[in-house]
Parts: C-alpha cells; structure tokens; sequence
C-alpha cells in the first residue's frame, strides 16, 4: 500500500518517553499494531478501521487522523503542537491572564 499524508502530521509522546512522529493512515495502523499501549479500547478499533478505510479510498485521510487522535487520547498520550502539548489533540492555547 502507499501513504497518504495527513495535512498535519501528528507527534506523540509514547508511554516509553519516545517521540512518534505519523505522517499518514499507513504509518498509523504500523504504530497501532506494533507500538501501541492498549489495544482493546473502542477508539483503538475506531482507528484501524478508518486508516485501513482511508487507505482504500472510502474515508477520507483526515477522518482517519481524528480517529487516530481519539485513540491518542484513549490511550492516554501526549499529542505534541508546533505550539506546544496538549493531550486533547486541540492546538495548544495559554491560559489567559
């Protein structure tokens, strides 16, 4: 299969203190089969099958990259901004004063 890139690639701080970087549905079904934390959560499911879809053409990539970032969440991962981190997966914004 070829990648897809996401518009957006999506960074992770796994459980282990490693940095992940995704770039697409392909490298995210590699990342949730071999280096994933939990595999039995509903987002985990979620996110295999709309990667496998993107990657058939019947859902589009970013679909499968908010899937993706659902089992981010699910799994208690760190997404990691250009501005800074954020569990949520939400572009980071400081508080205000």
């Amino acid at each position: 299969m070829i990648e897809i890139p996401w518009e957006k690639p999506v960074s992770l701080n796994m459980l282990d203190g490693k940095c992940r970087t995704v770039i697409g549905p392909l490298d995210a079904i590699t990342c949730l089969q071999s280096e994933w934390p939990v595999r039995h959560g509903a987002y985990y499911g979620c996110a295999v099958r709309a990667c496998n879809a993107a990657l058939k053409h019947r859902k589009r990539p970013e679909d499968a990259r908010a899937a993706f970032l659902a089992a981010s969440r699910e799994a208690f991962l760190t997404v990691v901004t250009a501005a800074g981190v954020d569990v949520a997966g939400e572009p980071y914004r400081p508080p205000s004063e």
